[in-house]
């Protein structure tokens, strides 16, 4: 579920690119120096949106700093950082060792309950420090589980779970935003479960996996309806926000980035939503 909330490049300026990198950067470093190096794995540039996302909203302190990147060494990078990366580094850890254990549970993934081991310590310590939202990831994971195991449960049943999963993540803290904020993350939660059964939707026929479409009896070709509304119910939230920094860039993102992977993958054709 990792991969579908990016931004589209041909939309933006140079300097926004470079400051969607930044930001990137910024997460990749934290989670090297807060947890290691193996964790930076789960390194994805969803959670670098809830970094811009968040930031946009609260408009935190931000700091710049030079480094040498292992990946890039010739020329020195620049990383992007205030205290949300912090809380974007943590999320990715709880997110991934969940994800983890879900490919365990669904595929017998070897590796994926190896890294969840790896994980394992990483995501205590997040516990301890967000446990309303690890209760919620955990909570979710589980409900999810059992309806994509029984055959009785209605597709909305499990896109729902995945909405109430993602809705605790986007509330940073109580405070005079939280509503919005949840109701923002219940959407999006929802249209990236349905954009992820979009883009696996052969894979799972092939496998018999869960996929909520199967359910519906539609292809990936007829949802498109269905997740509009998702991401349009989403929309609708993060426009009632007073968005100023990264306005235009958070847009990209939730207006033309996040359908990239259904024209690609899932429909097999390109559509321009810059």
């Amino acid at each position: 579920m990792f991969g579908y909330v990016i931004c589209n490049k041909s939309g933006l300026s140079e300097e926004e690119l470079q400051r969607y990198q930044r930001v990137y950067c910024g997460l990749c470093q934290t989670l090297k120096t807060r947890y290691g190096q193996l964790e930076r794995l789960s390194l994805n540039y969803d959670m670098t949106f809830l970094i811009l996302f968040l930031s946009s909203l609260y408009e935190p302190e931000e700091s710049q700093k030079e480094f040498r990147c292992m990946v890039h060494p010739v020329h020195k990078k620049i990383q992007i950082t205030n205290p949300f990366t912090e809380y974007a580094a943590d999320m990715t850890v709880a997110l991934s060792y969940f994800k983890c254990l879900d490919n365990w549970e669904d595929e017998r993934s070897h590796i994926s309950r190896k890294y969840a081991d790896v994980l394992k310590k990483g995501f205590q310590k997040v516990e301890k420090q967000y446990p309303r939202q690890c209760s919620c990831l955990a909570d979710s994971i589980r409900r999810l589980g059992v309806i994509e195991k029984d055959g009785a449960s209605k597709p909305d049943e499990a896109v729902n779970c995945s909405g109430k999963m993602m809705s605790e993540l986007f509330v940073y803290r109580e405070d005079f935003w939280s509503n919005s904020l949840r109701i923002f993350g219940y959407e999006l939660g929802r249209f990236i479960y349905l954009m992820d059964a979009a883009v696996d939707y052969k894979k799972d026929l092939k496998t018999g996996n869960y996929n909520p479409l199967l359910k519906m009896n539609k292809k990936p070709e007829d949802a498109e309806d269905i997740l509009k509304t998702a991401i349009g119910n989403a929309t609708v939230q993060a426009e009632k926000l007073p968005l100023i920094q990264d306005a235009h860039l958070i847009r990209n993102i939730l207006y033309g980035g996040v359908w990239q992977n259904y024209y690609a993958r899932a429909v097999g054709k390109e559509k321009d939503h810059g």
